[in-house]
């Protein structure tokens, strides 16, 4: 997978201290995934087996089963760090502001900043593009993460959730949002490129407005 150096590369495995407690949900659900990134990673997907998660994260294979589908579903928490940014921004965008007055304010700037979690995410979709097990559950996130982006956008064109206009409007935006997260993976764990957050914000101002065909993007009137 890599050699360990640069944007990709892996870090020692980390084994938990004691077996990961999966009955306390959400935090165990995310060590887990970070794990069984590491070890996609690292080994290889089709190289890693339910069984080798399992015995990374101090548990059985029946535990494991009992709460993830299949490995690949093993990832899915930390996919979710990388899709939920595009939500978390939509959700704290105030009726009051443009996107392009809104996303100005932010006090980021320079480049990026990844999260370990992100970085997780990253290489799990960059392996997707040879895998078609980890592609699937890549969409399968950000299809959830559209149908999140459904009741935003109809409040902001006032329109019903059900209305064509809002899932058309909505299927396109999310569309054109997972494509550039895409590139901008290639970018950072193939080519080592990180992004600048200026140039991150006016992508994502041009999505949400320009790829709408203007529905969205300015303030909500009244």
């Amino acid at each position: 997978m890599n050699d360990g150096q640069g944007n990709g590369g892996t870090s020692d495995l980390p084994h938990p201290p004691v077996p990961i407690d999966l009955r306390r949900r959400d935090d165990a659900l995310i060590q887990v995934a970070r794990l069984a990134a590491e070890l996609f990673w690292r080994n290889g997907f089709a190289a890693t087996r339910g069984e080798d998660i399992a015995a990374a994260a101090g548990i059985s294979p029946r535990t494991l089963w009992r709460y993830f589908r299949s490995k690949e579903a093993c990832v899915e928490p930390v996919l979710h760090a990388l899709a939920d940014q595009f939500i978390s921004v939509l959700e704290g965008w105030p009726d009051e502001l443009s996107i392009h007055e809104f996303l100005s304010r932010s006090p980021v700037s320079g480049a990026v900043r990844f999260t370990p979690d992100q970085v997780h995410a990253m290489r799990v979709v960059q392996l997707g593009r040879a895998e078609p097990a980890l592609r699937h559950v890549w969409l399968a996130v950000c299809d959830e993460g559209e149908r999140r982006c459904v009741p935003i956008f109809a409040r902001r064109m006032g329109l019903p959730v059900d209305a064509p206009e809002v899932l058309r409007i909505t299927a396109a935006v999310c569309g054109a949002n997972r494509a550039y997260n895409d590139s901008l993976t290639t970018d950072f764990i193939e080519r080592g490129l990180t992004p600048i957050a200026e140039d991150v914000i006016d992508v994502l101002v041009w999505t949400v407005a320009e790829v709408s065909g203007g529905r969205l993007g300015g303030p909500i009137d009244g």
